[in-house]
């Protein structure tokens, strides 16, 4: 235990300095647990015949084809804290496991800044993302990712991107953070593009490409309320 040491003997002893030092991650971890549902993430609760094992569900989706798995986690809370943890829990379980059967995958993650956030570089908490954006592809395992903040997106993952699709964007720190991946010319260009419009460029493409997005016949309810 961290509240311990070893004596002369090899035996442990209480260390009230210890304690001291970490009582503020042991209050920390107390907190999360009473005031989110993160603890019924690990396990079935009130004989709950409809609630699904996590890693069941995985290893099914992962050895059968041309199937779809979409995780929602919002009941267990709604911090970028508990999403970030549920998120390395997923990705170092799938890379880790043995794939047999050998089909491969892409993990869609919406607003992946606020899981793989650049002030986690020196912090492994945050390592599942990108082992997979490094490891990921021999395993036949992908990543999409979206992000409205690439500043924002841990440096360590960014570099592992082989290929982006850029929106508008006109901040000079965000346009700063995919500046090497994309010509001069194609920085200006960024900061005009209108709705529909974006930018590819890829390892494997010569040269960047302008593209005209058709818009998608489905009804998000994402338009901005007029005053």
């Amino acid at each position: 235990e961290e509240g311990s040491k070893g004596d002369e003997k090899g035996k442990y002893t209480r260390s009230t300095f210890r304690i001291n030092n970490y009582e503020w991650l042991r209050e920390k971890i107390l907190n999360q647990f009473d005031n989110t549902s993160f603890k019924n993430f690990f396990k079935k609760i009130h004989a709950d015949e409809n609630q699904k094992d996590l890693f069941s569900e995985l290893d099914k989706f992962a050895d059968k084809p041309k199937t779809s798995l979409y995780i929602n986690a919002s009941k267990i809370g709604t911090t970028d804290g508990i999403g970030g943890m549920v998120v390395d829990l997923i990705s170092n379980y799938l890379l880790n496991r043995r794939n047999e059967k050998g089909y491969p995958y892409v993990i869609f993650i919406d607003e992946v800044h606020r899981y793989a956030k650049r002030t986690t570089d020196q912090n492994s908490f945050y390592s599942g993302l990108t082992s997979i954006a490094r490891e990921g592809r021999k395993k036949g395992i992908f990543l999409f990712l979206t992000t409205q903040n690439p500043n924002d997106v841990s440096s360590e993952l960014l570099g592992q991107v082989g290929t982006l699709i850029i929106h508008r964007l006109t901040n000079a720190r965000e346009l700063g953070t995919i500046q090497n991946y994309v010509s001069d010319n194609t920085i200006s260009q960024i900061m005009k593009l209108n709705q529909g419009e974006a930018i590819l460029t890829s390892v494997n493409l010569l040269e960047d490409l302008s593209l005209s997005i058709r818009a998608c016949g489905r009804s998000h309810k994402n338009d901005t309320p007029r005053l």
